[in-house]
């Protein structure tokens, strides 16, 4: 147990790493209790209800998330390096064997999750959407060029297909047809 940071977060951490590797639905108290080295009853303090848990995740990776956007924010950036650096924040979320964005694994079991952690998920997308529309609203109209919709999704469902063939093919070949979306 790491004494600088607190239960509450080391138990988010743990839950993130364990979501991100096996799914939501598939994490219980028990195993995070002995990720972090304490009783099953101290994570229950901290998170009542699984769901609590869920949604103080969400909210968690998309402040992070948020984070690093507002970081690309703060430097000036033409759409095609834009792009590039918003790929690449999901290419960081995708390990092979290990993990891929936690919105993408919590968005494949939406339809078994408690509504306030989907509508959470569902505020992920959206923010991501809506920063990608605030980048292309200067850029000239191209109708074969993805929608801001069209990369979110893309980029998602490319992090489920590669970590499921054991390949970035599938996640570079998308990161490629995204970028492509800048030319």
């Amino acid at each position: 147990m790491n004494k600088d940071v607190s239960i509450k977060e080391q138990i988010l951490a743990a839950a993130e790493k364990r979501v991100r590797h096996v799914g939501y639905n598939a994490v219980s108290f028990r195993d995070l209790a002995t990720d972090v080295g304490i009783k099953s009853s101290s994570v229950h303090y901290h998170f009542p209800q699984k769901e609590d848990l869920g949604e103080a995740l969400v909210i968690r990776y998309t402040e992070q998330f948020k984070t690093a956007l507002d970081m690309l924010d703060a430097s000036p950036l033409d759409l095609k390096s834009a792009l590039k650096a918003f790929v690449g924040l999901y290419s960081q979320a995708l390990v092979l064997g290990d993990s891929v964005c936690l919105c993408a694994i919590l968005g494949a079991e939406a339809n078994g999750l408690a509504p306030r952690i989907r509508e959470k998920v569902q505020a992920f997308f959206d923010m991501n959407t809506a920063w990608l529309k605030k980048r292309f609203k200067d850029a000239p109209k191209n109708p074969d060029h993805m929608t801001p919709l069209e990369i979110v999704s893309a980029l998602e469902g490319a992090m489920i297909i590669s970590s499921t063939m054991q390949s970035r093919a599938a996640f570079e070949a998308t990161a490629t047809r995204v970028l492509k979306t800048s030319s």
